[in-house]
């Protein structure tokens, strides 16, 4: 839903005007949105979508115009886009929705706890923790973990495969014997012993489903019950458009897109904040201890 909802939710999204106070309106637009599971999307650009073009104390900006989703709808578009554009003909800003982002973003490593049903994994972690490497102990703990990593990257990708892709094809050769039985009413022996550990293969993959997206979901407080695949996805969805970084304001003030633009105002805030100042005298700068241990003390600790 993309449009004028003429109606603001919070009180960071007005600026001038009255005071922000919780109106019968916007209680009915929030209890409309959680009845019905929906998610704002969230903007690029300026906050705010409508002024009422007045001068002085009277003029007023608020947030009316925004675009909500359902969990299913970001499910199937995770790569979308929403920008405030300038307003120019219209009290109102134009809002450009797109459902392809040019954003490409590569993860970083991590154990992904499904691994643990495939008794392979613990062959490969064994393997590459076995191999002779150089160096300190630090180093060779460090090179073992990332050729740990290499190895688990690879059988990943060459042995287990896109575990979603294999459900549909279990689900595809399921349907295809239980729509020759319902033809010849009694199947072959041997098609029977298929189908039966083509359902116990399915009943195998959705287990590794509910694990997988329990891990990706964060959610720790559900321990047990039915399967609960479809809550953990939805949970992942909206916690991953809520942190997605879509646009950053520069040193200049000005707003940026470009993931490359993103990534170097990060990169240059931290820089400017960790890199040491060699002009200064550090020493005199840190607090002095009032009181210290004795060698014997320090031994002792040690």
């Amino acid at each position: 839903m993309v449009g004028d909802f003429n109606c603001i939710l919070e009180e960071c999204e007005k600026r001038g005007g009255r005071a922000f106070t919780d109106s019968v309106d916007r209680r009915e637009f929030h209890d409309f949105l959680s009845r019905n599971g929906l998610v704002d999307l969230g903007f690029s650009g300026p906050r705010f979508t409508w002024c009422n073009n007045q001068s002085g104390r009277a003029r007023v900006w608020e947030r009316l115009d925004r675009v909500v989703a359902s969990t299913d709808w970001l499910i199937r578009f995770p790569s979308y886009r929403v920008s405030h554009l300038s307003r120019i003909a219209s009290d109102h800003c134009p809002l450009l929705f797109s459902t392809v982002s040019g954003s490409r973003h590569q993860s970083p490593f991590r154990f992904e706890k499904v691994w643990l049903s495939f008794p392979q994994s613990w062959d490969i972690v064994r393997g590459a923790w076995g191999l002779p490497v150089r160096g300190d102990a630090m180093q060779r703990v460090s090179r073992k973990l990332e050729l740990t990593k290499r190895r688990l990257r690879r059988w990943n990708r060459e042995v287990v495969g896109d575990i979603f892709r294999k459900l549909e094809d279990v689900e595809a050769a399921i349907a295809d014997l239980q729509s020759r039985e319902d033809q010849v009413a009694v199947l072959p022996e041997a098609d029977m012993v298929s189908l039966r550990g083509l359902l116990a293969t399915h009943h195998s993959i959705l287990r590794q489903h509910e694990i997988f997206w329990r891990q990706k979901s964060r959610i720790q407080w559900v321990r047990e019950g039915d399967r609960n695949t479809s809550f953990f996805h939805r949970s992942t969805v909206i916690r991953r458009q809520r942190n997605t970084i879509r646009s950053l304001r520069d040193e200049r003030g000005h707003w940026v897109e470009d993931d490359s633009a993103i990534s170097h105002i990060l990169l240059e805030f931290f820089r400017s904040r960790w890199t040491e100042d060699s002009g200064s005298d550090v020493a005199s700068l840190l607090p002095r201890a009032e009181s210290q241990i004795g060698v014997a003390e320090n031994a002792l600790l040690v």
